[in-house]
């Protein structure tokens, strides 16, 4: 069994709660009687175990998910931005001589880093080469080529959308909602501990089945004790 160190109940660690939580509910019931506890309190103790640990899985596995989401977007965007300089390559060796084409292609500069910035010149490539077909231009490459590199944009904005959508539900839900279970139960936590002050004194070294710190008993020194000591 755990020696708990203090009752600050807000402070507590997430796997301290369930540790305080466990036993609870091991011993809560029989400590009811003694304590007079009432049944709202008796009912806390044997469900909020099991409601703690439901919503740390929920978060972990919604965690779970974005991760997968993410690395999921990067494996997509490495080949979309990937296929994207081969294009580039081809165009550019095409019209190594020709300025304006390459500039209305936005392949007469260095390819970004950043991720936005990377999709607006795929999208600036896309767009010219749909004018140059419209135009009845002669094009640059294979419409095949572009076919591809358009599909493959297309999926890198649909999973990048996705694991946006993903951040924004994990933060806004189960997070959110196991800061109030963590809130709720810290409130609980105090309020059993003060009906438990009622019968015991804070040295009861009992107390450590419900969940909470026992205080070092105070030592009674008489003042010839004191001076046997000297």
């Amino acid at each position: 069994m755990p020696i708990f160190k203090d009752n600050y109940f807000t402070n507590d660690t997430y796997l301290l709660r369930s540790e305080r939580l466990k036993i609870i509910k091991n011993y809560i019931l029989d400590w009811s009687g003694h304590l007079s506890l009432p049944k709202e309190l008796i009912d806390w103790g044997m469900s909020a175990p099991n409601r703690w640990q439901s919503i740390l899985k929920k978060v972990d596995e919604k965690k779970n998910q974005s991760n997968n989401i993410f690395l999921e977007l990067k494996e997509i965007d490495e080949i979309t931005f990937k296929y994207y300089l081969r294009c580039k390559r081809l165009i550019s060796n095409k019209y190594s001589t020709n300025i304006k084409i390459l500039h209305s292609y936005g392949i007469d500069t260095k390819f970004p880093r950043n991720r936005h910035e990377k999709i607006n010149k795929i999208r600036k490539m896309l767009t010219t080469f749909a004018k140059q077909k419209e135009q009845k231009e002669s094009n640059p490459i294979p419409e095949d080529f572009i076919m591809k590199l358009e599909s493959l944009l297309e999926k890198s904005e649909a999973i990048n959308k996705k694991a946006h959508l993903s951040g924004r539900s994990t933060s806004g839900e189960a997070v959110e909602k196991q800061v109030a279970i963590f809130k709720e139960d810290s409130r609980k936590l105090r309020t059993l501990y003060s009906w438990a002050l009622m019968t015991w004194e804070p040295d009861e070294p009992y107390l450590v089945q419900l969940g909470f710190a026992v205080k070092p008993k105070k030592l009674n020194i008489t003042k010839d004790e004191t001076d046997e000591e000297h």
